[in-house]
């Protein structure tokens, strides 16, 4: 059991590690493409068509990326009023049920993005001309990795934090 509890934590630090690592390159890539876009616009007259596109991908590859990467920490936002009136036993229960609810959602649209993702498989951008699978892919991944984070966290036994709940 130990063991198994050491693996997880590591895995899911590693994952966040990991994820945030790509979440910051792709935000110094998009911020690059999109100074060249205004650079192009109103330096060269003419701006580059796939500097839109790119950063545009690169946003929705950042939300998921930085979503997994905060999830673990208790970063996302929360409304905590009905959780801070319960007693402690109480708020394990709800933070179960939280998990369970984030994990079938996560699945569901994990398989949902992936089905779409492979239906648009064949379709490509306008102007970078790379598969769809490139952009939609971004779904899939993101919401595959967050359900992962948060079995790897009740296997370590680390349930994430309610934010205002003391460490």
């Amino acid at each position: 059991m130990g063991a198994t509890v050491r693996r997880a934590a590591w895995l899911a630090k590693r994952i966040e590690q990991l994820t945030e690592g790509l979440a910051m390159v792709s935000l110094v890539v998009m911020v690059l493409a999109t100074g060249y876009q205004v650079f192009g616009r109103y330096l060269l007259g003419r701006s580059p068509a796939w500097s839109e596109e790119l950063a545009r991908y690169l946003m929705v590859w950042l939300t998921f990326l930085g979503a997994t990467a905060v999830l673990r920490s208790g970063g996302h936002l929360t409304v905590s009023a009905f959780f801070d009136v319960l007693a402690t036993a109480g708020r394990r229960r709800l933070l179960w049920i939280r998990d369970a609810l984030m994990l079938s959602l996560c699945l569901t649209l994990c398989w949902a993005s992936g089905q779409f993702a492979w239906l648009n498989r064949a379709q490509e951008s306008a102007a970078m001309e790379i598969p769809m699978t490139v952009a939609n892919g971004a779904l899939t991944l993101g919401f595959g990795l967050l359900a992962l984070q948060i079995v790897l966290a009740r296997l370590a036994g680390m349930p994430f934090k309610a934010i205002g709940e003391g460490d």
